[in-house]
Parts: structure tokens; C-alpha cells; sequence
């Protein structure tokens, strides 16, 4: 289409969250600047690796002053939809400013203004440490789910000023991103705050109790006082020490034994998160919201990757298994995982089968639950699959796959360059904006069926 975007990057949606200020709920920032400025700070984070190139993700300017968002716009003066993105990495990592996530190409192909928000991460938005401190620190374990609310607040209020329509509004994110949404959706104080939510590889199971925050919480105090710091330092740590306590907290095998991959996460309590994502919207929280969501068809394999799992025998299947499914139950859902892998031309090694039931478990299913409540409810609801996989052969259609379709911005080595790439970039971008402008994700080229229809889905496959 060619329509000149403009960006502005960096743009403050917060009051000051730094110093004294740590740990405290953000406030949205009255004062608005439609100057174009350069990329913000990140939210303070430990390198990840990145398992598809297994080399470090970028490391931006990080800085706890991070509350910022980037704005790509095809036009100033016009009532655009606005499409916000929340970025994953496990609560604990990744930026709005990856170039992965650059909203330039999406804007222009659906004439719609993009958004991408920057919030706290890990020790610093999701550490609940109000209860083990006895009130002196004040953090609930919400800070940046309360960041993401704050910068919706923001959009409510000063969206107009980049040609957006805060009567318009879709949150989309995948991963931590999507498990985020599910959070907003289920939050008395947010779901008014947009009107469609896109939730790609992410449900409505991830949150911790109040009892659950308060173990990761005693276990991150553990570390300090491991590495010679104490709970009363906290306020006045570095944030470098802050992450160096935080990468003794998460290398310690018995931290992954209790908390798994996501220790920090969004937590149950009174106003923010009253109940569970998934309890909240089969009660209708969400209903006034149209959903779209889905997975991939390998997800697991980029973690398996990450966590250099591999499973080579009958025995360390079993034992992975039965810490999810009744033992009598593994090799009837075994038949089930084999049949599945076999249909899209998959090998069934061990690895394969645990990495095919992980992504049932972990992904699919929650994805099928979420949006069977939505419509229980009264809700509106739409699914997607993606089942492209990558010419990387281990990884299938892995987690992540995604975003480089949604955004236009796939990657040679990983996604290909062949005709169907740039086919699906159009497909899938046609209808997240078609979604974004009218509620429904169909277009002439993709009718798209509701997901009451029989749990019809639409699937986005290797080759037509």
C-alpha cells in the first residue's frame, strides 16, 4: 500500500517509577509529547538467549525508568483502530523495541495505529514482596500487569493525538504477552479499558496465589541473603544487584523444581486480579470483549530447545508424563500424540512425543478452555492455528513462529523466503487488522468461522 508511517518512539506514559518510587503502582503521565524521539529505555532484565539463533537477544539502554511506549501511525488527523502490543519472555524479559516487533509494516497493511508498551519485568514488576517485608515494601507481585493498565489508561487518554480511536481499541501479545491479556480480560480495572483482545500461544492458567507469590518471594530473599544481601536493602539496591540475586534465584534447581519456567507472575488479589483468568471469564468478565486466539502447532520445541531437553527413552518419558497425567493414562494419550505427530509428518521419538503432549498441556488445551468459557459466558470468540513449520527442522511450527507473520517482519534462516511467507504475512495481517477494525477476523479471501460453530478453527498451514 505504501502509506508513510510515522513513528514515535520512547514516548513516557508514567510518572516516575525510579528511587523511592521503586515498587510503586505507575500513574499515567498527564503531559504528552508528539515529538519524534529515539527508542526509550528497557525494563532492567537478565540476557536471555534467544533459542532459535541461540545467540544473546539485543540488549537495549535499560533503565527502571522504562515506562514507555512506541507509536506507529499512518495518519495524525484521522479515527484509526488501535492495536496495542504486549510483548512476552516469561515476565522476565524482551522490550517493545525489538526489531521484530517494529509496527511499521502492520500499520500500513491494515491502516490501523500500533502500539508497543514497555512494563516492569520479574524482580521488579512481579516479586510480590508486601507480605514477607510486613508492608515496608509495598510491591504486590503487580507492578507490570498495573503498568500495562497504566499505559491502556494513557491510550484512553491521548491516543487522539496520533490518529487513533480510543473507542477502538485491541490488545494483542503473545506468550507472556497473551497469559497478560488474559489477566486484563479477567481485571475489573482494565477490561474497560479495551474493546478485542488477540491472545497468540498464551491462556488464562498463568497467575500465582497470594501463597504461591509469598514462597517465590521467601526463595528470592533466600538468594540475597545467600550472595550477603538482606530484605531491609532492597529499596536501596542497584538495580544490577537486584538482577544479580534474581539470576542466583533462577539458576538454583530446586527454584525451578517448586516454580517451573514462570516463577514470577501475575498474582491473585482484591482489586487487580480478584480470581483465575480462566474462572473470572467463564463468569463472564469478558463478554463484552470479541477474543481471538490460538497456538502453533509445536510450541514446546523452542523450550525444549531453551532448556536442552532431550528425552531419548521410554523411562524419562514416562517419569516427564506422569507429572502431568495419571501413569494408567500415558500410553492412551501416547496413541492419541503419535497419530498427531504422524499426520504432519513428524518423527515420534521420545523427544517429539513429550515436546507434542507438553504443547497440548501447556498451550492448546488452555487456548480451547479459555475461549469455550468465553462463549459459555456469552462472548464472542474466533481460534487460529498456525502450522507452518520452519525449514529448521527440529522446531516444527515452533512458539514465537508467529510474530514475524504478524508483524511482517519473518526471518530468512527461520521462516524462508518462499512464496507462502510472504502469502501468509498477507493472510494473517489481513485479518488481525480486519479484526482490529470491525470485530471479526474474516476476509474475502479467509470466511473465518466463529469458534461456537462446532470449535471450527482456522488454520494456517506449509502450503496451500
Amino acid at each position: 500500500m505504501g502509506i508513510n508511517i510515522q513513528q514515535f518512539l520512547g514516548v513516557c506514559y508514567s510518572t516516575s517509577i525510579a528511587d523511592e518510587k521503586r515498587w510503586q503502582a505507575s500513574e499515567v503521565r498527564s503531559k504528552v509529547s508528539t515529538e519524534l524521539a529515539n527508542i526509550g529505555p528497557v525494563a532492567p532484565q537478565l540476557t536471555s538467549i534467544n533459542p532459535i539463533t541461540m545467540s544473546p537477544n539485543i540488549a537495549f539502554k535499560q533503565n527502571e525508568e522504562c515506562l514507555n511506549l512506541n507509536i506507529f501511525t499512518p495518519d495524525l488527523d484521522k479515527n484509526l483502530p488501535v492495536m496495542v502490543w504486549i510483548h512476552g519472555g516469561g515476565f522476565q524479559s524482551g522490550s517493545a523495541s525489538l526489531p521484530e516487533y517494529d509496527g511499521t509494516k502492520l500499520a500500513s497493511a491494515g491502516n490501523v495505529v500500533v502500539v508497543s508498551i514497555n512494563y516492569r519485568l520479574a524482580c521488579l514488576g512481579f516479586l510480590r514482596l508486601c507480605d514477607i517485608s510486613h508492608g515496608i515494601i509495598p510491591s504486590t507481585g503487580n507492578e507490570g500487569l498495573g503498568d500495562q493498565i497504566t499505559a491502556l489508561k494513557w491510550i484512553q487518554e491521548s491516543i487522539h493525538h496520533f490518529g487513533g480511536d480510543r473507542q477502538n481499541v485491541t490488545v494483542f501479545g503473545e506468550s507472556a504477552g497473551a497469559m497478560s491479556i488474559a489477566c486484563l480480560l479477567a481485571s475489573p480495572v482494565a477490561n474497560t479499558l479495551f474493546h478485542k483482545a488477540i491472545l497468540q500461544s498464551g491462556a488464562g492458567h498463568t497467575y500465582s496465589s497470594i501463597e504461591k507469590a509469598n514462597k517465590v518471594a521467601a526463595e528470592f530473599v533466600n538468594s540475597a541473603n545467600q550472595l550477603g544481601f538482606t530484605l531491609e536493602q532492597f529499596p536501596s539496591l542497584s538495580s544490577e544487584e537486584l538482577l544479580s540475586i534474581q539470576a542466583h534465584f533462577l539458576s538454583r534447581p530446586e527454584v525451578y523444581q517448586q516454580f517451573g519456567i514462570l516463577p514470577f507472575t501475575p498474582v491473585l488479589e482484591n482489586q487487580l486480579l480478584p480470581l483465575p483468568p480462566h474462572q473470572a471469564i467463564a463468569q463472564g468478565s469478558a463478554k463484552h470483549i470479541i477474543l481471538l486466539a490460538g497456538t502453533n502447532t509445536d510450541e514446546w520445541t523452542f523450550f525444549a530447545t531453551l532448556l536442552q531437553q532431550n528425552i531419548s527413552t521410554k523411562e524419562a518419558l514416562h517419569g516427564a508424563l506422569s507429572l502431568l497425567i495419571e501413569a494408567e493414562d500415558i500410553d492412551k494419550c501416547l496413541i492419541q500424540t503419535d497419530e498427531q505427530l504422524i499426520s504432519r509428518s513428524r518423527p515420534t521419538s521420545y523427544q517429539n512425543q513429550l515436546s507434542e503432549m507438553y504443547c497440548e498441556f501447556w498451550f492448546t488445551q488452555p487456548c480451547h478452555r479459555l475461549l469455550s468459557n468465553q462463549i459459555k459466558a456469552g462472548g464472542r470468540a474466533y481460534r487460529y492455528q498456525l502450522g507452518r513449520r520452519s525449514p529448521v527442522e527440529n522446531f516444527g511450527c515452533t512458539h514465537v513462529a508467529d510474530i514475524g507473520y504478524v508483524f511482517g517482519t519473518t526471518d530468512r534462516r527461520f521462516h524462508s523466503q518462499t512464496p507462502r511467507v510472504v502469502q501468509l504475512v498477507n493472510e494473517i495481517q489481513s485479518s488481525w487488522t480486519a479484526f482490529a477494525h470491525n470485530g471479526s477476523p474474516a476476509t474475502l479471501e479467509n470466511p473465518w468461522p466463529s469458534y461456537d460453530e462446532d470449535f471450527c478453527f482456522m488454520l494456517f498451514v506449509h502450503e496451500h
